[in-house]
């Protein structure tokens, strides 16, 4: 049986870019020994160019299905036909270097934001759980000097 060698287009539509799925899309190709390479569009979509035996080309429309998030709308496919110069191990194409770093920092200055507001609340938490570990070892403490007592008792017998 001879094993046919598919290649593909593939266009994911909807608020794709900036989420992480690009990083979902070159483990699974790479897992499949798919060829190809993915990028970032100026159109806000995500498009991939791949090739690689039609069982694993199907397995990896699937999986990235499966992994498809609310923000994607849409996943098309379209075969071609012509022969495509596609680099051996699947990867990621960066289409503007400074717009994709500047857009990772302000998300993770965001996210950032986030924690610092999500904390706030945990000094009253922190502070109250501190007094009651100081009543904790003050009570321990006690405890102890009345065994040490019971043990100097049992050892003058």
């Amino acid at each position: 049986m001879q094993t046919q060698i598919k290649r593909y287009n593939i266009l994911l539509r909807g608020k794709v870019q900036h989420i992480g799925y690009r990083g979902i899309i070159e483990g699974t190709a790479r897992k499949l020994d798919i060829k190809g390479y993915v990028f970032n569009d100026v159109d806000g979509n995500v498009k991939i160019a791949c090739e690689g035996l039609q069982k694993s080309i199907d397995t990896f429309i699937n999986t990235l299905n499966e992994f498809a998030r609310s923000d994607i709308d849409s996943i098309e496919k379209k075969e071609v036909h012509e022969e495509l110069y596609l680099p051996s191990v699947f990867s990621r194409v960066a289409t503007d270097d400074y717009y994709e770093f500047s857009k990772k920092f302000d998300i993770g200055i965001d996210f950032l934001d986030g924690i610092k507001i999500d904390t706030g609340g945990m000094k009253e938490s922190l502070t109250n759980i501190n007094t009651t570990l100081e009543a904790f070892v003050i009570k321990q403490d006690g405890h102890n000097q009345h065994l040490e007592k019971i043990l100097e008792k049992l050892a003058e017998k």
